[in-house]
Parts: C-alpha cells; structure tokens; sequence
C-alpha cells in the first residue's frame, strides 16, 4: 500500500465518522433537546477516539502537486463562512436554551478560575473544523484533511469535544 493509499483510507474512515457528526448537526433542527444532547454524546467519543489516531501529515504532497496554501481562494471555500457558523450556533443555543452555558477552566493545567463555556459554541466549532477538513478532502486531498483534521483537533476542536463530552455528561447525569 502506498503513502498516498493510506491516507485515502484513513481520511476516508476519519470521514466518515466526521460526516455522521456533522449530520446530527445538520439535522439538530428535527432533534427535542434530550434527543439531540444524547446523539451528540454517542458520537463525540467514536470522534475523539479517531483524531486520537490520526497520523501526523504535512498539508501538502512530496511533490507539491497538490500544495495547499490555507489563505488561497481554493481553500476558502472548505472553511465556514462567519455568518454561517453564527447561524448555526444561534439555533444550537436556541434548541439548548438553559442546558447551553457551564462552567469549566480554560486550560485545566494552568488555570484555577472558573469561566462560562457554551455547549453550542463547542458543537458548533467542531462542526465548523470538521466540514472544512471534509471538503478539503474532496477538493484538494487526503492528505490536506487528515493534516487540518489532526492540527484543528490538536489546537482547536478537541479541546471543544471534551468539553462538550464532559458537559453532556453531566446534564445526563445530574
């Protein structure tokens, strides 16, 4: 199997998992709250679980065919537009209502003082990083997704996942 097979393959079984997230979000509208907060819980672990196994990538190929520069025009349409994402997480902290703020710590090694986190704000970011990873998948390469999918996780949207995991459980629990 050569490199560029393998991240077919793994972007193509990451992408899945991604595409069944994004899909419970697409369709939060049909979801009452409780149902919506139970699929969001079950799928954000097969997530987390998967990026944990995402090999490091550089964002472009050896051979520069397929080299993605993230501020070209090619590139912005794999990201959400602002406005977008505001609609979206307007209607996700609509559908929450009051299950929508926690409390939590920025950075749980550094930190010791208690901020209001946003279970939309999380669904919504993680969303948001996940579609720009898919359709750099369709568009440019697999290469290019696993390394957006790998870095956003790393820097951005797992620190979103697990709150958003711990949140929910919480809500189910309490």
């Amino acid at each position: 199997m050569t490199r560029e097979d393998s991240y077919t393959e793994t972007a193509e079984r990451f992408g899945a998992i991604a595409q069944k997230y994004c899909d419970i979000v697409d369709s939060s509208a049909n979801f009452e709250k409780t149902e919506l907060l139970a699929q969001i819980y079950q799928a954000l672990p097969l997530l987390i679980d998967a990026a944990i196994r995402l090999p490091c990538a550089d964002s472009s190929e050896d051979d520069g065919e397929n080299k993605l520069d993230l501020g070209s025009p090619a590139a912005s349409p794999a990201r959400m537009s602002d406005s977008a994402w505001s609609r979206l997480y307007q209607s996700l902290k609509e559908k929450l209502g009051d299950a929508d703020l926690y409390w939590t710590v920025f950075d749980s090694v550094k930190d010791n003082q208690a901020i209001n986190g946003s279970l939309a704000d999380d669904i919504a970011d993680i969303y948001r990083d996940l579609k720009s990873g898919l359709a750099l998948k369709e568009k440019i390469s697999s290469q290019n997704a696993i390394w957006e999918w790998r870095v956003g996780f790393d820097s951005h949207w797992g620190d979103h996942a697990m709150s958003a995991l711990k949140t929910i459980h919480d809500i189910r629990n309490a």
